[in-house]
Parts: structure tokens; sequence; C-alpha cells
């Protein structure tokens, strides 16, 4: 492996740690949030907006994402991402310490087998920039971007039951995985020359927005006691949706001989993230 594939990886593995601690502190701010609104308001972004730790993990996921930005410049995105998802156990442990969300029988089992599966995924993803995406890939993203921010902007209570509740962080935390796929797959596709290139590039305003409306929705989805649940849910999307991207429009791809053990890797991450998102390996405690 070469000096920029290992570099890559690091980047991707303190990213996913990273990630993981952020997204118990926004959980924090998050129930906070919800405690200090009315009745049935919920969690809006103007309530986040005034919790430390909140925006303490707002801030450390901004820069676990800028360290992500190093891996995807020479790592598949399927690679990344199933890495990166890797933080679901770090958001767990930390899950069981800090928020009293239990891991449960089958929970630390989960996290060992989501370790092996990224391992499997780490050792055969092929190093290399992105192949040219199809036309029109970042018009599209860009209009999925703000489509989400639209979202994003619903008030709190507004939504009906499809916004609110169990369901409403499921709806939540997948339409944040979708943002945060389409801002890898455009970070991915980025080639400055310059700042003012950089800044000119149709991407970086879709990684831009994406991100932003990933991140507000992630936060309105962790106002409940699912931390575990909504995260789970927004990595399996992002493996998916933004693996399946790469593969199919980047002409990602992994080592020769190394595609069955690949795809068991990603089946044993997805495995231990819907494991570890059920409700027996994720218990609340009563009260």
């Amino acid at each position: 492996m070469s000096g920029a594939a290992v570099l890559g990886l690091a980047a991707a593995l303190v990213a996913a740690a990273a990630y993981g601690v952020a997204s118990v502190l926004q959980a924090v701010g998050a129930r906070r949030a919800e405690a200090a609104a009315a009745p049935g308001a919920g969690a809006a972004a103007t309530g986040l907006a005034r919790q430390p730790a909140y925006l303490l993990g707002v801030v450390l996921d901004g820069a676990a994402w800028l360290v992500s930005l190093v891996a995807l410049r020479t790592l598949p995105l399927f690679a990344v991402q199933a890495l990166l998802a890797g933080s679901l156990a770090v958001t767990a442990v930390l899950g069981a310490r800090v928020l009293g969300v239990k891991l449960g029988r089958g929970g630390a089992a989960a996290v060992g087998v989501a370790v092996v599966g990224l391992a499997l995924v780490a050792a055969g993803a092929r190093p290399g920039r992105p192949q040219p995406a199809p036309p029109g890939t970042v018009g599209v993203c860009l209009a999925l971007a703000i489509a989400l921010a639209l979202l994003a902007a619903v008030p709190a209570g507004r939504g009906g039951r499809w916004l609110a509740g169990r369901t409403g962080a499921l709806v939540l935390s997948t339409a944040a995985g979708v943002g945060y796929s389409v801002a890898a797959l455009c970070a991915r596709l980025v080639e400055p020359a310059s700042l003012l290139g950089l800044l000119a590039e149709p991407a970086t305003s879709a990684v831009v927005v994406a991100g932003v409306a990933g991140t507000l929705l992630y936060g309105r989805s962790l106002a409940g006691d699912g931390v575990v649940v909504a995260t789970a849910a927004l990595w399996v999307v992002e493996v998916v949706v933004g693996g399946a991207a790469g593969l199919l429009l980047l002409g990602d791809g992994v080592r020769d001989g190394w595609a069955a053990p690949v795809l068991v890797g990603v089946g044993l991450s997805l495995a231990a993230c819907v494991q570890l998102a059920r409700p027996a390996a994720a218990a609340s405690p009563p009260g």
C-alpha cells in the first residue's frame, strides 16, 4: 500500500473516531434543547443552536469531515464510507457511558463484527483518483442538496408523524445520510487548481449545501433516546448510497482478488449497524 493510501486510511480512522464523539455530544445537546422547548415542539434548529454541547459536536463533525477529505483523495468512496461507519461503534460505547444508552445483548459482539468488516474493506480498497463523472451529475447533486436543505428547514411539529418520534428519527437520519453521501461524492469530484478555483467549482457548492443540510437533519434526529438507531440508519445509507454512487459514477474499484472479501466486509459492517440499532442492542434505561 502506498504512502498516500496509508495516509488516507489513517485519516478515515481518525475521522471515524471524531464522528463517534461528535454524535454523542450532539445527542446531549439535542436532548437538552428538546427539554427546554415547549411541549411537542421538538428540538428545532434554533433550540439546538443555543446548546454548547451540540455546537461543540457540530464543530467536531466539521473537523472530522475535513479530515475525511484527505481519505477521499486517495481511497474509493465505498471504502471511506464503510470506514467512517465505524464511528457507530464509538457512538455505542460512549453512548452507554454518557447517555445511559445500554448496548444490551449482542451489542459488544456487533462492535467486534464491525471492526472485522471494516478491516476487510480497508484491505481490499484500490487507491486512486476517480474517473470523470457523467455530465449533469453535479447539477443533480446540487438540486438534491437544496431539497434536503428545505426539508431541514421544516419547523418542528409541522412535519406530522413523519418527522416525529422514532419514525421521524429514522426519516431525518436517512435524509441526513443522503446529504452526507452527496457531499462525499462531490468532494471526491473537486479538482481545485487554486483557492479561487475551489470556490468557483459547482461541486463545492453542492458539498457545502448538502453537508450543512445533513448536519441539521442529523441533529434533529438525535432529540430522543435513539442516538444509536439514528446513527446506524445514517451510516447504512452512507455506505450503500455513497458506495454505490462511487462504483457506478466514479469508477471506484477493489484490488484484484479482493471483490469477495470486500463484499463480505461491507455486509458485516452493515449487519453490525443493524444489530446496534435493534432495541435489544441499544435499549435506553427506564425513566
